[in-house]
């Protein structure tokens, strides 16, 4: 029994705790005249649970270590590494550093990641700084967990590399079990000195947010932070913004937006209390939250004592600048009271991690850029700077999502309608009545238009019949869409011709101040107004034609009664600087649609151009409804 026992204890010794191989000299690295980067792994320790059956679920806690140091010519400022990691790791903690794409830790980094310095951290080079280690160099501790790899195998990254722009990284080699090392050169090879004022240049995404530090104080400071739209079509409903304080700091006083919780037990139990208890009524404080969610105010708030900031108070919406420049930006001002031992004035440092859109965007850490100057209110040539400023940039995530509105297709020269795509905004799993979710959508007589798509069986049944189509068992699948645009050719004549362009709202959504856009690959040139909706085109957007509602109709109102919110006008084109263009052959339709800055999805054919007899044929589909509606006790 104590052999046993002594054995299993060895092995356990060995599993948890062997050590890998010793890491070689720096000199038995090529020389790099640029980033060098080193990834080395210390330790790896088996965790609970013990998963005996299944070795390659198992997890255990590694330890690692990222060097990276600064051997070229130029300052490497806000500097970021990529790690290719493969073994489902999960990043628990990496001090100096977060994650470049704003996910909290612990994270799961299985497919990479890329971590950087925090707050935003520049490497000098060794020639400014006679070769300074502190200065050109970091030096972070990783510790996470992986799954499957024990020793005498260490778990390794496919490959490191820096992601700042300028370096090329060469293919990163293994020294021994547990080493990894990589070169990335840089382009420039002058020697260049830099003063420590050298800032970021700013960035253009599909959002960005400076925080600016307008005023400080011993212990606190106040800042503004603006939200801008910066994406051509899209916009920003019921925004929330969150990002996670670096020092403990909390939110005394907001004007223009608030926190959806104060959690004020965290100031009353914690080093705040400490320091603020004398000076500060921290019950009322607005919010103590590590992570506060802050969401804009009413229009109703901006002239009280919330409002009064500059693009506040807006119910969260932020539109494109091409809809309104006025209404691109949002904006609120805090109060921060710091945390000792970090009040001096001096010390500013930005919150990290930002989140905006519930997901919809991810955000890049903060980037310390030029000051904003900000112009005199009384119109005199005086601007004052803030104190710092700082730059998010934040960008549509990548994660394909089911559109929410669909196109359908039509034309004066045809009977049918050419309907929205099956399941072109998704499909239930155990749609009611069944459906079949991969058949082509059937062609739609005009007179089921306007009828709610669970209403429109009957007709579509008929109109098959009448059309001699086969009908499928089961149906195809409606759209699922809440908003259906139909275009319809409304005529074509020798100089010119007209589109007539339908919303219909299906949800219980109404949409105030909507638009949409419609890209017109060879008709653009032509097209001259629109009667009932105001029309601006774009040129530089793709030929691109913006629509929304005149004043006072601009509310595409929610269905009732199975009976849809509708909008309709005329769109005028001219054919003088169209030459050739065939309407009916596919040059009227537009080739992308959005509404609300999302994309449509729209039909891959067109309404052909044979001629039939509209009202008998109507007529017709009207009665074999009616037939098919009594046959089957429906009516």
């Amino acid at each position: 029994m104590e052999v046993r026992l002594f054995f299993f204890l060895l092995k356990e010794y060995f599993v948890r705790w062997s050590a890998p191989a010793p890491a070689p000299s720096v000199l038995l690295f090529p020389p790099c005249k640029g980033v060098d980067l080193l990834y080395q792994v210390s330790s790896v320790q088996k965790i609970f649970p013990y998963l005996n059956g299944t070795p390659q679920l198992q997890p255990y806690a590694f330890a690692a270590t990222a060097t990276i140091t600064n051997m070229g010519f130029s300052e490497v400022q806000n500097w970021a590494m990529g790690i290719h990691f493969q073994h489902n790791e999960i990043l628990v903690s990496a001090p100096g550093t977060v994650l470049a794409d704003g996910t909290p830790l612990p994270a799961l980094v299985g497919n990479g990641t890329v971590i950087t310095g925090f707050p935003a951290a520049t490497l000098k080079n060794a020639i400014e700084t006679a070769g300074d280690l502190s200065l050109i160099q970091a030096v972070v501790q990783l510790t996470g967990t992986e799954f499957g790899v024990k020793p005498p195998n260490w778990p390794m990254p496919l490959s490191i590399n820096i992601t700042n722009i300028g370096y090329n990284c060469s293919k990163p080699k293994i020294y021994g079990n547990s080493t990894m090392h990589t070169c990335c050169l840089e382009q420039n090879s002058n020697i260049t000195i830099n003063s420590d004022n050298e800032y970021l240049p700013s960035e253009t995404g599909n959002l960005t947010i400076t925080y600016d530090v307008t005023q400080v104080y011993e212990g606190n400071y106040w800042a503004l932070v603006t939200i801008s739209n910066d994406s051509p079509l899209a916009r920003l409903d019921y925004w929330n913004l969150t990002w996670d304080w670096q020092e403990g700091e909390f939110i005394n006083v907001m004007q223009g937006a608030q926190t959806t919780e104060a959690d004020v037990d965290v100031c009353l139990n914690g080093p705040a209390a400490v320091t603020y208890s004398s000076s500060l009524n921290l019950n009322s404080v607005e919010s103590c939250s590590a992570s506060p969610v802050i969401v804009d105010l009413p229009s109703t708030q901006f002239n009280t004592s919330l409002g009064h900031v500059q693009y506040c108070c807006r119910n969260g919406t932020i539109l494109p600048a091409v809809i309104d420049p006025s209404q691109s930006k949002s904006a609120f001002t805090l109060n921060v009271y710091k945390i000792p031992p970090n009040t001096a004035t001096v010390h500013l440092v930005p919150p990290a991690n930002w989140r905006i859109g519930d997901g919809l965007y991810k955000c890049g850490q903060p980037r310390l850029i030029t000051p904003t100057l900000f112009p005199d209110p009384s119109g005199i040539l005086h601007s004052s700077s803030a104190v710092k400023t700082w730059q998010v940039t934040c960008n549509v995530s990548m994660t394909p999502q089911a559109p929410k509105c669909c196109v359908s297709f039509s034309g004066f020269y045809n009977d049918s309608i050419v309907p929205c795509p099956t399941c072109a905004c998704g499909c239930p799993k155990n749609p009611q009545p069944v459906c079949n979710a991969s058949s082509p959508a059937l062609f739609l007589p005009y007179s089921a238009l306007t009828l709610a798509p669970v209403n429109r069986t009957n007709q579509i049944i008929a109109w098959a019949g009448l059309q001699h189509e086969a009908v499928p068992d089961p149906l195809p699948c409606q759209d699922y869409c809440g908003v259906s645009i139909n275009w319809h050719i409304y005529s074509d004549y020798t100089n010119g011709w007209s589109a007539r362009m339908t919303l219909f709202d299906w949800s219980n959504q109404t949409y105030p101040n909507w638009f949409a856009a419609v890209e017109l690959d060879k008709a653009f040139p032509g097209f001259q107004q629109a009667y009932s909706f105001n029309a601006t085109n774009i040129p530089e957007l793709n030929n691109t034609i913006l629509v929304e509602g005149l004043p006072g109709l601009n509310y595409l109102v929610a269905a009732q009664n199975f009976s849809a919110g509708k909008l309709q006008s005329v769109l005028s084109f001219t054919k003088v600087p169209t030459p050739g263009i065939e309407i009916a052959l596919g040059d009227g339709f537009p080739s992308k649609v959005w509404f609300n800055g999302e994309p449509c999805a729209l039909p891959n054919i067109y309404p052909s151009g044979s001629n039939q007899n509209s009202a008998r044929m109507v007529l017709g589909v009207l009665l074999l409804a009616l037939t098919v509606s009594t046959t089957l006790g429906i009516l």
